[in-house]
Formats: C-alpha cells, sequence, structure tokens
C-alpha cells in the first residue's frame, strides 16, 4: 500500500469571496488539526548482490526487501459535528515485502546490428499488521463515491490482509427455476433466503456463514487489487542506420472492480429519479425464460427490492494485463550525405505509445491504479478515462 505523509492541519485555495465584484482567491481549513499527530517510521532490511557474465554483455541485480512502517497515517472520516468530513490520523502499522530483479543483455551480429534488453521483475506482498484502534479491519474511505445500494462499503482492510482488499457477497449464479428458491426459503429461518422480492433471473448468492438466510454478514474477502508481480521489458536494436525501440509494461495477479459495468446492466439511475442505458452486452444476454443466463441477471426498472447489483463477485475481474508502452522506429541520414548542408545530423522517427494492450478485462482499461491518493480505493473502475493511444512522427536537426 501507499500512504503519503500528511500534517496537522489542510488547507485549500479553492476557497475564495467576491471584492469589487470579482472573485478573490482565498484559504479555508479543509480539516481540524490533529495534535496527536506523529511522523510515521520505517525499518527497512534490503538485501541484494550484483553479478556480471558474458564479459560484461549480462548483467544480474537481485534486490530483497522487507519494510515495517509504524504509525502510517491515512485520511480518514471525521465525526459529523465537527463540520470536517475528513481527520489524519496515525492509523497502525503494515508489512511491505518483496523481490525485485533486473536483467540485462547486450549484444552484437557483425558490424551493423546491436541489441540489447532489459527486463525489470517486482514481486510484492502488502500485510496490515496492526490497528491503533484495536479494531480489525479497515473499511474504505476517502475522496471515491460509489453510489448505490450497498456500494457504501466496497473494500474491508482486515489485519493479517492486504490494504484495499475487495469485499461484498459471493455470486453462485442466477436463480433459473422458482423450485430452486422456494428449496431455500424452505429452509431458511423467516421464511426468506435473501429477498423476499427474488424470482427466477435475480442473483443467487452464498449464504457463507452457514446461517440459511444471505444478509450483510454474509459478505466475504473477493480478490486482492495489488499485483504479485509486475514489470517492463525494454528491447533496443540498431542496423546501419535504422534504430528501434520497444518497452512493454505488464501487471498479473491483481483484481478489477468493475464498477461501472454493474451500472451497464441495470435500468437503474442510481442516485435519483428515472432510467439510465445499458451495455449491448447485457441488452444481448440477460435472463429471460426463452434465454436462460447464470451471468446477467433480469432487466428490470429498479433493483431496490431485488438488490442484484450490490458489491459482488461477479464485478470482480481478472486484472492482469501486458501492454506496449512505446514503440519507437528510426532512421539518421548518413553524414556522407548530410556533409553538403552543413548539417551535423539528422534523424526521422515515428512512434506509438499505447499501441496495445493484452488482457481478458473487459472493461475500458485495466491500468486503474490508486483512486484519489487512498490505498483502501485501489483498482476500482467507475468509469476512469482509458490510456490514449499516440502516434507521432519527429524529425530532429542538430547544426
Amino acid at each position: 500500500g501507499n500512504f503519503p505523509a500528511n500534517y496537522n492541519g489542510g488547507g485549500n485555495d479553492n476557497f475564495g469571496y467576491p471584492f469589487n465584484e470579482l472573485y478573490q482567491n482565498g484559504i479555508g481549513q479543509t480539516q481540524p488539526a490533529n495534535p496527536r499527530l506523529k511522523w510515521e517510521t520505517d525499518e527497512m532490511l534490503d538485501i541484494g548482490f550484483d553479478a556480471v557474465f558474458m564479459q560484461g554483455a549480462l548483467t544480474l541485480t537481485v534486490d530483497y526487501f522487507n519494510r515495517d512502517s509504524r504509525d502510517f497515517l491515512l485520511r480518514l472520516a471525521a465525526s459529523p459535528q465537527t463540520g470536517y468530513n475528513s481527520l489524519t490520523r496515525n492509523v497502525g502499522s503494515m508489512n511491505n515485502k518483496g523481490v525485485e530483479i533486473a536483467v540485462t543483455y547486450k549484444g552484437m551480429s557483425g558490424r551493423d546490428f546491436n541489441y540489447s534488453a532489459a527486463l525489470t521483475l517486482t514481486s510484492l506482498k502488502n500485510k496490515l499488521t496492526s490497528l491503533t484502534s484495536q479494531a480489525t479491519y479497515l473499511t474504505n474511505f476517502g475522496g471515491l463515491t460509489l453510489v448505490g445500494q450497498g456500494w457504501n462499503e466496497f473494500t474491508r482492510s482486515y489485519v493479517g490482509g492486504p490494504v484495499g482488499e475487495f469485499y461484498g457477497y459471493q455470486s453462485l449464479g442466477v436463480f433459473q427455476t422458482q423450485a430452486q428458491i422456494d428449496a431455500l426459503n424452505a429452509k431458511a429461518p423467516g421464511g426468506i433466503y435473501y429477498r423476499a422480492a427474488t424470482k427466477p433471473g435475480d442473483r443467487y448468492f452464498a449464504d457463507i456463514n452457514g446461517d440459511g438466510i444471505v444478509n450483510a454478514d454474509d459478505r466475504t474477502n473477493l480478490g486482492n487489487p495489488q499485483a504479485k508481480l509486475y514489470g517492463g521489458l525494454n528491447l533496443d536494436a540498431t542496423y546501419k542506420a535504422w534504430d528501434y525501440n520497444l518497452f512493454f509494461f505488464g501487471s498479473f495477479g491483481n483484481k478489477v472492480l468493475n464498477y461501472i459495468e454493474s451500472h451497464l446492466e441495470s435500468f437503474q439511475k442510481r442516485g435519483s429519479e428515472g432510467v439510465q442505458n445499458v451495455s449491448v452486452e447485457y441488452y444481448n444476454n440477460y435472463w429471460k425464460p426463452d434465454r436462460p443466463s447464470n451471468r446477467y441477471s433480469r432487466a428490470l426498472a429498479s433493483d431496490e427490492n431485488t438488490l442484484n447489483n450490490v458489491p459482488s463477485s461477479v464485478w470482480i475481474e481478472n486484472g492482469s494485463y501486458v501492454r506496449l508502452k512505446n514503440i519507437t522506429v528510426g532512421y539518421t541520414l548518413p553524414p556522407s550525405f548530410l556533409s553538403r548542408f552543413t548539417l551535423t545530423r539528422v534523424r526521422f522517427y515515428l512512434s506509438s505509445q499505447n499501441l496495445f494492450t493484452i488482457t481478458k478485462y473487459t472493461g475500458a482499461d485495466p491500468e486503474i491504479g490508486i483512486q484519489g491518493g487512498n490505498a483502501t480505493q485501489n483498482g476500482v473502475d467507475n468509469g476512469i478515462y482509458p490510456a490514449s493511444r499516440f502516434f507521432t512522427f519527429a524529425l530532429n536537426v542538430t547544426f
């Protein structure tokens, strides 16, 4: 997890007032002072080694790190009576450990062809080790608000587990028949397994604690947004006057909460009256008696009674990806040609950024990261703008 340091009293220059019919900038306090606030302290063990092979053509660097952070800082929700939204506090301790590996190889084939490859890999394991409040977990908090019933809580960070782990109901699919529902209702205390309005085509959630009913106590951890492994591969080559570069970046083992998909599978306009559009995928596949589905629930104008679209494993996806971040092809004019123009060097090149991405994630972009700078809101796709694809043609001239 990444927890930036803060200070006792916060300010913001987005406050102001009119003076002589002109708006003047001002400052205002956004959170109360906390006299108990103290610096976060880190203890870190770092062990590594470097090795060189093949007369320097191949190099290897391996580094193991283990960092304990005590009194780390987080921005928590402030009591309503204070008049502030948040308060920075020392929350607890956590541990980050992992291995970083870097491998570089430089080669040559004949006089005209040179090439090199550099691979970097990092494995990271994050664990919340204690909380100063003696609580067993932290819930999500910060500037990211997800609208909809049940969406006030979508992560829980348990002591002994990773920070920002997704939290919700475990889906077992979609009810196909009324007989399925009746059988569960018959065994449930009070005669209702999940919702009184449940019918075929509604979500079938797991009874995690085994008490015969499904409610908030059956929510469970659904996956870690932090990558188990990430890294980059840089490839360079030159052949006579041509030069080439490719840079790949990948992230592996992380989960993404596709919140925007829960919007696109519901006609209900969350937070206000009215209806909203659904995705083509949902429209073509939603459950109907003559077109059953074990993934897409039935179409309803409102989700308030059935609660099909609450935080659940339905919206958790594999966030692993490999992306070609940059590719460049260049050509440098020969010096013999440039001598007649009194030019030292002329190079043309064509490059592209984010040319393609290999991923199983169904959303717009798997490269999401932390929302609002808060590690308890990591990997949440609430409609973020995807990485743009760029193409550049350029000319470099040296006189």
